[in-house]
């Protein structure tokens, strides 16, 4: 594979950190190039919230720095997806990928200007909050979780209506597309741009139709992992290839009947508890063998997630330390400490940007040589 990056470098222990100047080598003019440097270490060295004004003042002495910022990131005109390509070869190069994780982080708002805002019910805070959605795409291994790309979730309203697409400098390519498809066409550019597949791990976290995940999952030939509904209707595996085939049940049903934290095995980490069954997923074209897996954190009946996957039964011991990594972190939560929330600009462009730099700053310190995060260094203006 073509690569910017120096490929001699070694693939285990700590690697060198991605040089910003080479993820942004192909921005056209230098100054360009200078600020994209300036903008990483400050939400590198900045505490607390990443203004461009408090990330300025960390970095650099320069009284119109912070202007400088705000243009680099809001107007001038570059290109967020080389950046992201060469930051996700660069990872996956350095470091053995275990899973592709896909998750959707909610970024609340005040307001309703900022490009893809809207009203959200929001499982985990059990409320309905003003936010945006977004699809981050997570290369996982011993090191965490690297973010590597992003989607940003827009409402048909938003692009329905020509006033607010303007608004927001939302390109005319951009048409509406529902949060699966966005997590799908995620991993359709990880396919792209790296050589080596790994298990895809998704949690819906209540914003994804986990059933569309499955099938678009199966099409595309991955092996996954999917936190799956209560609702969703799933036929016991027969013990026989001629059993006749039992009838549809709920995920509900089925783990109150053949699982119980009674019963589930505890992961080596020691928790959770993991109770599985093999289930038979109605997919086009038939019946897929799969593994229904409760994951139990107290002694509740009803687990606090359960999780489908469709890896060989051979590798269900990876699938299981797969699910207790995800119950012990969370994806974007790196990205937030950096500032993924802190975003004030309003446009589409400028907001995908700003995840750019977050992730490039993510990576740098996740690597092992972004330096102390909230260590002040103040350098000269570029």
């Amino acid at each position: 594979m073509d690569r910017t990056f120096d490929d001699s470098a070694p693939t285990t222990g700590a690697a060198p950190a991605p040089p910003v100047h080479r993820l942004f080598a192909h921005l056209p003019r230098a100054d360009q190039r200078r600020w994209a440097e300036v903008y990483v270490k400050g939400l590198l060295a900045t505490p607390g919230k990443k203004s461009l004004r408090r990330m300025a003042a960390s970095v650099t002495p320069s009284p119109t720095a912070s202007q400088s910022l705000q243009q680099f990131v809001n107007v001038s005109p570059w290109e967020w997806r080389p950046v992201r390509a060469e930051l996700t070869r660069w990872v996956a190069g350095h470091t053995p990928v275990r899973a592709w994780t896909v998750a959707p982080v909610v970024i609340p708002k005040r307001g309703s200007l900022a490009a893809g805002v809207h009203r959200r019910f929001v499982p985990g805070l059990g409320r309905t909050v003003n936010c945006q959605l977004a699809l981050g795409a997570f290369l996982t291994s011993g090191l965490g979780d690297v973010s590597v790309d992003w989607q940003l979730y827009l409402p048909r309203e938003w692009t329905a209506d020509s006033r607010l697409r303007e608004q927001a400098r939302i390109p005319g390519s951009t048409g509406y597309t529902d949060a699966a498809g966005l997590c799908l066409a995620l991993l359709d550019r990880l396919a792209r741009t790296t050589t080596r597949r790994a298990p895809v791990v998704i949690d819906p976290e209540g914003h994804l139709d986990a059933e569309a995940l499955v099938g678009g999952l199966e099409a595309r030939g991955h092996d996954w992992i999917v936190a799956v509904p209560d609702t969703l209707r799933l036929a016991l595996a027969p013990d026989r290839s001629t059993a006749p085939r039992p009838p549809l049940e709920t995920v509900r049903t089925l783990v109150r009947r053949h699982a119980s934290p009674r019963t589930a095995a505890r992961t080596e980490c020691g928790s959770p508890r993991l109770g599985a069954l093999s289930t038979l997923v109605p997919l086009p074209g038939g019946d897929r063998p799969c593994l229904l897996v409760g994951e139990w954190t107290s002694s509740s009946v009803r687990p606090d997630r359960t999780w489908l996957t469709n890896l060989h039964p051979d590798r269900h011991f990876q699938a299981g330390a797969l699910i207790a990594e995800r119950a012990a972190a969370r994806a974007g939560a790196a990205e937030t400490e950096l500032g993924l929330h802190d975003f004030a600009g309003r446009s589409y462009a400028g907001w995908h940007r700003h995840a750019t730099l977050v992730s490039a700053a993510s990576a740098q310190r996740r690597l092992g040589h972004g330096g102390c995060p909230h260590a002040t260094h103040r350098s000269t203006a570029p």
